[in-house]
């Protein structure tokens, strides 16, 4: 039976879940603080395998609280002047990392182009959870004061294929802005890191999260982890 609602939580440490394969309908992520995030795991397309989905806009506000804290904390590790978001469901992360680290506003990269903005400033970029839909990324020339010349930090929700990152890096380089790094929620399988690699060998190290997440395939008994 399908799922029909979206349920998560987020656990205080220490993590008493269990990574033993199959899973159900949930998977324990143990966080950098040994509080434990539980996601419903959302089969994809043909039934085989299947995500952990963190939904930022439908995660209840307890633990989106409680995961913007632990954010601050580790994007202080970055020493940054600047907070960056992408869109979508990076933006309510970096918003409040932003607030958290005492700066008066952050910068929203945005999929939705305005009349006034400019071509220097857009990057072509395709989403891994809107397969196929060609976008493009903008930042609103009317902010790039915030970026220009400054420390800035990336922040997402989860990086999986790094394709939006790495549209993100770029659009802000050709900003100005010096990205010292990526601070996300999850980081999902390993596919990202040969792509943010090319932008230097280190910038895949320069990419932290609270927790991590596989991909999952179908078998007896439930969902299994992916190598």
């Amino acid at each position: 039976m399908a799922r029909m609602t979206y349920h998560v939580t987020l656990s205080p440490p220490p993590f008493r879940g269990t990574l033993a394969a199959p899973f159900g309908e949930g998977y324990p992520v143990p966080l950098r603080d040994g509080s434990t995030l539980t996601l419903p795991i959302q089969p994809l397309p043909g039934g085989t395998q299947a995500i952990a989905l963190l939904m930022a806009n439908q995660t209840p506000f307890e633990v989106e609280t409680g995961l913007a804290a632990q954010l601050v904390e580790l994007a202080r590790t970055f020493a940054p002047e600047a907070v960056a978001g992408i869109p979508t469901l990076g933006l309510d992360y970096a918003r409040l990392v932003a607030r958290g680290l005492g700066f008066p506003h952050y910068a929203a990269l945005g999929n939705s182009r305005k009349f006034w903005y400019r071509d220097d400033l857009s990057v072509p970029v395709e989403s891994v959870m809107s397969a196929g839909a060609k976008k493009s990324l903008f930042l609103d020339p009317a902010i790039v004061e915030r970026v220009a010349g400054k420390k800035v930090l990336l922040v997402d929700d989860v990086i999986n294929t790094g394709g939006s990152a790495a549209a993100a890096i770029d659009l802000l380089q050709r900003a100005g802005a010096n990205v010292v790094g990526m601070a996300v929620v999850l980081v999902e399988g390993e596919a990202w890191k040969p792509v943010l690699g090319k932008f230097s060998p280190d910038w895949p190290a320069r990419v932290k999260g609270l927790g991590k997440i596989p991909l999952f395939r179908a078998g007896s008994g439930g969902w299994f982890p992916l190598p």
